[in-house]
């Protein structure tokens, strides 16, 4: 006799916590559904709908809304993701040890802004930051989660390097997850931003896109998603643009006409290099000293190089605000969901 196969339980397990993720980002975006819509939406079964609806109702991360108006037969249950099921708290340090912002942003399950907190600092400490969290976890007691930008080199929860040195060497994850019992996700400025523009304008996008960003009073830096992926390198290194071989510094200049002539210069072998490299379909610009004529002046500048079919789409940014907490709040949703479900 053929020995019967036995599926571990684990692979049934898993199956399921898939299928929860499937219906609640189906219900996440479809706002408001019946058990039929979801089935249609993900080609799951109604009975399998149907079991995990009830499981989340009873949880509370579902809410059932209404029942449809019958056309004859049983009316259907209609029902929506509870946004208030949790939130989330995306964070990003910019500045020097001495000066800059604590930039903060609460956001729903569903991943709508609630809340927003702006810090300025004149010295900035991890004790600091924790202030900055506790101060916004008094007003909101049901943050589940947070993710945190930071100017530098993050790998394993730990700051290798950072423009706010004092927060290098510190297993900032640890501290923070420790210290407030919750889920926690820190990483570099530019994958988040890179991040962030990516999933508000690029999402069904495969093709590389590219942010680069010249800020004030540091480096220029530069972050690359592919395939709906951050590309971080083999040692979290990628998009370190300043340690180009070209790059060199125009803080000491005060004349304007200078300065733009250098930014052009900077972004032009920036961008030469990115799309000899990674051949970006899209590429977007953000910085002080940047405008829409200095991207217009770029384009003309690399068609002296490039075939036209090679020049990437430009998109200036007047600020990388947006992109930044989005691409936190984004990254650190996806990641929480995952943890809280996989227990991964």
């Amino acid at each position: 006799m053929k020995k019967m196969t036995t599926i571990p339980m684990n692979t049934t397990r898993q199956m399921k916590q898939k299928n929860i993720m499937l219906v609640t980002s189906t219900l996440k975006s479809l706002v408001s559904a019946t058990k039929g819509d979801i089935s249609n939406h993900t080609g799951l079964s109604l009975a399998t709908c149907g079991t995990i609806l009830n499981e989340l109702c009873s949880k509370g991360e579902i809410i059932e809304e209404s029942l449809d108006e019958s056309r004859g037969g049983r009316p259907a249950k209609r029902y929506i993701y509870n946004s208030n099921y949790f939130s989330l708290l995306s964070i990003y340090i910019e500045g020097t040890n001495t000066s800059g912002v604590i930039s903060s942003r609460l956001i729903s399950a569903d991943n709508k802004t609630i809340a927003e907190y702006d810090e300025i600092y004149s010295n900035l400490t991890v004790d600091a930051l924790i202030t900055h969290i506790q101060n916004v976890a008094d007003k909101h007691s049901n943050i589940r989660a947070v993710g945190l930008g930071l100017p530098g080199i993050v790998v394993g929860g730990s700051v290798l390097s950072c423009d706010i040195t004092n927060l290098e060497g510190l297993a900032i994850t640890e501290q923070l997850s420790a210290r407030f019992g919750i889920f926690v996700q820190v990483g570099n400025d530019m994958n988040y931003t890179a991040f962030g523009f990516y999933r508000i304008n690029c999402r069904n996008i495969n093709e590389p896109i590219a942010y680069i960003y010249m800020p004030p009073r540091h480096c220029t830096g530069c972050g690359i998603v592919i395939s709906g992926e951050m590309l971080r390198g083999a040692s979290q290194f990628a998009g370190e643009v300043s340690k180009l071989p070209f790059y060199n510094s125009a803080e000491n200049s005060t004349n304007i006409k200078y300065q733009h002539t250098l930014v052009l210069d900077r972004l032009t072998h920036i961008t030469s290099s990115l799309i000899a490299i990674i051949n970006p379909a899209t590429i977007a610009i953000s910085g002080e000293l940047i405008s829409q004529n200095c991207i217009e002046d770029l384009s003309a500048e690399l068609l002296k190089t490039f075939d036209s079919k090679h020049i990437p789409h430009f998109v200036y940014r007047d600020s990388i605000k947006s992109d930044y907490h989005n691409g936190i709040s984004e990254y650190t949703l996806d990641a929480y969901n995952n943890f809280r479900i996989f227990k991964i």
